[in-house]
């Protein structure tokens, strides 16, 4: 998992850097950012739910996705 996740991040490094234009480069960051921005929001949105799902209170999904609040830990599960 580590590896390909190693890679995954060096491949985004490798297109941000393999672009010259120091302005092109600095879009591509901001696309990048934008995306996996995103791409981490579902991720949070489905782990609250998972954990939810097996039975816990939002009290502990809270507790286990960094010490949230209930209230935030049910707000991430509906993507806010």
């Amino acid at each position: 998992m580590t590896q390909t996740l190693d890679a995954a991040i060096a491949n985004v490094a490798d297109t941000i850097n393999g672009t010259g234009d120091p302005l092109e480069r600095l879009q591509v960051l901001r696309d990048a950012e934008t995306k996996i921005g995103e791409v981490f929001k579902a991720a949070r949105q489905r782990i609250a739910n998972d954990l939810y799902a097996q039975g816990k209170p939002w009290r502990e999904v809270g507790e286990l996705m960094g010490g949230l609040s209930a209230q935030r830990a049910w707000q991430i599960s509906r993507g806010e």
